[in-house]
């Protein structure tokens, strides 16, 4: 029998609805990155029986449907394809399982500070694979290589799961932190305590990744290479998507002047948030991941916009796709990175702006910051673009000892433009 599975997390749905129906030929010659983003079923000869069983996965996942739900939802396609029961069930439970998977790797990166350490668990009954017990009760580091290959699942139908602990879990478990990858395990059955056969565990063709860094990496927005590509449209009419709460002024009902702002819209900035100039890429990088939590470079984590679009945080926003080598430094604006971060933590404001990039429309959202020293008074701001949901375009800067607070304002207010999504209250 097949448990319905439980509801899955936020980041568990996001991750199947971006998700891209692919032919089992096209599937096989990609990357694994590419793979962690689309969607296919090798008995399925048609795009609109590829499409079917994708929207009823989704469907299972985002409202947590049993299998016979599921088979219900698919009947039509499984009997044009011949799909038999057992072939229906291996979609559904290793499709959900990797959804769920991808999901709960954001929410143990976010949690990596107080609980540092991951921990193997097979469910140890007669159906657990020999690989997966053996794998059982093994404790790495959350960044330690081990999880890039065999973070769950690690086969059809596999069942495994990942398990958190904290420092004092660990000593009071008296639990061992494994170094090295495992060679030939001699484990017990976590169920009967009798000793199983060694094996060198790996896990089955095709699932020798982490799911969820791989989608995370894929779908990092990537710095835009040339900005003078990317041009507003021009129009400066503006429109209210959110209700505003603020006093209407002349000339414009959906912006207040900025230099009209309360403190609590002006986040405060003290020495320790400007970094050195100078450091290694990793270090800005590193520093601007901080601020969403994540301990080092190579934790990751789905962010969710106030306006409700999902933006991946990881270092990948900072390399070359191509190249896999750093470009912090061509941001030209790294010693602000913490702004930058914050602005899309927390921005005042989100915008849609109509724009156009290498001549065809483009879909944008700024999120601007304005920012003040210890004195209190306006001294730097930062905006972040995110274009097509792809490329990403940003600008920050904190000089309060210029006294170009007029100047720095008027330019600010011109980007203030389209169709506001979200406002601070």
């Amino acid at each position: 029998m097949i448990k319905p599975v439980a509801l899955a997390p936020a980041e568990a749905i996001t991750y199947w609805k971006t998700k891209v129906p692919v032919s089992s030929g096209e599937f096989k010659r990609m990357g694994d990155e590419a793979r962690s983003r689309a969607f296919a079923v090798s008995s399925l000869a048609r795009a609109d029986q590829v499409a079917t069983m994708q929207a009823a996965i989704g469907k299972a996942i985002e409202d947590g449907e049993t299998f016979n739900d599921f088979k219900k939802r698919v009947a039509d396609v499984a009997k044009e394809a011949t799909l038999r029961p057992w072939q229906l069930a291996n979609i559904y439970r290793t499709n959900i399982q990797s959804a769920y998977m991808s999901g709960r790797y954001s929410q143990m990166k976010r949690a990596a500070t107080s609980r540092p350490y991951w921990r193997y668990v097979a469910v140890g009954d007669e159906r657990s694979r020999l690989d997966h017990l053996a794998l059982h009760g093994k404790v790495y580091p959350h960044d330690h290589e081990f999880w890039n290959t065999f973070y769950p699942p690690n086969g059809f139908a596999c069942r495994c799961s990942v398990q958190t602990l904290s420092e004092f879990q660990m000593r009071k478990r008296g639990l061992k932190v494994e170094k090295d990858m495992p060679d030939i395990v001699h484990a017990t059955h976590p169920t009967t305590g009798e000793p199983l056969p060694p094996v060198r565990p790996k896990p089955d063709a095709g699932f020798s990744t982490n799911v969820g860094k791989e989608w995370h990496a894929g779908l990092t927005a990537s710095e835009l290479k040339d900005e003078s590509q990317l041009v507003s449209t021009g129009v400066r009419t503006t429109m209210c998507r959110t209700p505003v709460e603020f006093t209407v002024h002349k000339g414009d009902a959906c912006k207040l002047p900025l230099h009209e702002l309360g403190d609590r819209h002006v986040l405060p900035v003290v020495d320790a948030d400007i970094l050195s100039e100078g450091l290694a890429s990793e270090q800005y990088a590193k520093a601007f991941l901080n601020e969403f939590g994540l301990p080092d470079v190579d934790g990751s984590i789905l962010h969710t916009l106030p306006c409700g679009h999902p933006l991946v945080i990881s270092k990948h926003l900072f390399l070359d796709k191509k190249t896999g080598k750093w470009k912090v430094k061509g941001f030209g604006h790294e010693q602000y990175l913490k702004l930058l971060a914050r602005t899309i933590k927390r921005p005042f404001e989100v915008w849609k702006v109509p724009s156009m990039l290498a001549g065809k429309p483009a879909h944008v959202l700024r999120m601007l910051r304005v920012f003040a020293g210890e004195d209190g008074k306006a001294g730097g701001f930062a905006i972040f673009n995110l274009v097509n949901g792809r490329k990403w375009s940003g600008v920050a800067s904190f000089t309060p000892n210029i006294g170009n607070k007029t100047i720095m304002l008027e330019s600010l207010e011109r980007q203030r433009e389209g169709i506001l999504l979200y406002r601070e209250s």
